[in-house]
């Protein structure tokens, strides 16, 4: 797995994972992500744009943060283009858990209206 790049987008934190995140990587993506939760984040966005494979433990890592953040009434929202790694989230029913958007752009503006009320 690349390094993971955080920045803020107004109340949106994004994280860019790219490469792939194999079993072996899943501690260093959990750490990235618990970071965000731990420093109060509510609306998530991992841009998975650049990701080429992920594992099955990472895709538990996402389920528990998805629930941690949504006790905080915030949400994780994925940027994911047509691909392996959405088949992935498909063949695993995860694509009735997360909502996907094709570009960064359109992954914050689905946050616009909750995050602007906080």
């Amino acid at each position: 797995m690349d390094p993971i790049k955080k920045t803020e987008e107004g109340n949106v934190s994004v994280l860019e994972i790219a490469g792939s995140i194999q079993h072996g990587d899943t501690p260093a993506f959990e750490e990235g992500i618990e970071r965000v939760l731990n420093d109060g984040a509510r609306f998530i966005v991992l841009d998975f744009s650049k990701l080429r494979y992920i594992c099955s433990s990472a895709l538990g890592v996402l389920i528990a943060s998805k629930r941690k953040i949504r006790r905080r009434e915030g949400d994780i929202r994925i940027v994911l283009q047509e691909g392996d790694v959405l088949r992935v989230f498909r063949i695993t029913l995860l694509d009735r858990v997360f909502h996907f958007y094709d570009d960064l752009p359109e992954a914050l503006k689905s946050f616009s209206d909750i995050a602007a009320g906080s």
